[in-house]
């Protein structure tokens, strides 16, 4: 999808003056059907203040509720890349506004809004460096992200993490746009996490490893209050996972990826024999030896050579969870069937 076709489907997912307005009507004819159950109880003239410091308190709380929920920014609408104005309109739906800003003597980082489903989240966030500074490499990443609930014990509960760089029209100045995916076991979704940064690093274009361009952390308590997209199939098949029998218990389908849950007896050999396949595509990117393949209605389809998300296999248990994500957001409604190892499974709404 081009950017003017997703400056087109921004255009068309913002509140328009026609919208805000029914909002407001609807606040007012909710106050005032409350109001005439009231007359009873006391002259409206006396109430007359309260009332309207009412409406306006609900009309503050409606924008702010519009506000967290309406609204998707053209970044992240740019990134995601949504098939059409449907599953944009979906998506803005399930997006939160965050836009909490951290600041320190060598940056301020401002993470703007997170989206996601039941095993991975997008947070959109930008640094910027101070004045002078020129921030025009090729990939940025921060090294060390933590991610911890607010419960007991405060444990990490993420299982992978992956930054990139955005195109912020401005490739020379001292800032940029970054998007973190954050791989987990179950939906964070509602959470509140304390989340920090630190050391911003840049890709060396002759080494091609990761260097630390300006030192410093950043951290602050987030409240991830996204919706989550996805969708849950019960499967309960046997599957044959490169010889070894297998249970396929669950899968987990939204635009942003897809979660399988396995269960084996023999999760151990076939951890060894992965262990034993060749790893690599010959240019740097890791094989999937997990591949699972989205079959569409209209008869195309698209399979996860390469590793696109995160393998998590516990071994004294014998429950494995593999995450897959896609070039391109997953068509979800028009999923006709994955194919897992000698299996297909169709999938109906």
């Amino acid at each position: 999808m081009s950017d003017k076709h997703i400056n087109r489907l921004f255009e068309a997912i913002t509140p328009n003056t026609e919208q805000k307005e029914k909002m407001l009507q609807n606040i007012l004819v909710q106050s005032r059907n409350e109001n005439k159950r009231r007359r009873e109880l006391a002259p409206v003239k006396r109430w007359r203040p309260a009332i309207l410091c009412a409406i306006l308190i609900g009309c503050l709380t409606s924008t702010a509720l519009a506000a967290a929920y309406m609204g998707l920014d053209e970044a992240f609408l740019k990134f995601l890349k949504p098939v059409n104005q449907e599953q944009a309109q979906y998506l803005s739906n399930g997006a939160y506004v965050i836009n909490k800003q951290v600041e320190n003597e060598n940056g301020t980082l401002t993470i703007k809004q997170a989206i996601g489903d039941s095993n991975t989240t997008y947070i959109l966030m930008d640094f910027t460096a101070p004045k002078g500074t020129v921030l025009n490499a090729e990939g940025y990443r921060f090294e060390f992200p933590h991610l911890t609930y607010d419960g007991a014990g405060r444990d990490k509960f993420w299982s992978s993490y992956e930054f990139q760089v955005l195109d912020d029209g401005n490739p020379n100045d001292n800032k940029i746009s970054l998007v973190l995916s954050i791989g987990t076991d179950n939906s964070i979704a509602g959470k509140t996490v304390d989340f920090s940064v630190e050391n911003l690093q840049a890709i060396n274009p002759l080494t091609k490893n990761f260097e630390t361009v300006i030192p410093g952390s950043w951290g602050t308590t987030l409240k991830l209050d996204f919706k989550d997209t996805s969708r849950l199939y019960q499967m309960d098949q046997d599957i044959t996972l490169y010889g070894y029998k297998a249970v396929f218990k669950t899968i987990s389908i939204s635009p942003i990826s897809m979660t399988l849950k396995v269960d084996s007896n023999y999760l151990e050999e076939i951890n060894n024999f992965t262990l034993g396949l060749r790893q690599e595509d010959g240019e740097g990117a890791y094989l999937d030896h997990f591949p699972i393949t989205i079959n569409y209605k209209d008869g195309t389809s698209e399979t996860t050579n390469l590793l696109t998300g995160s393998t998590i296999k516990d071994l004294m248990t014998g429950q494995m969870t593999t995450t897959k994500s896609f070039k391109n957001l997953i068509n979800d409604k028009e999923i006709a069937s994955v194919v897992f190892f000698d299996k297909e499974f169709p999938i109906k709404d």
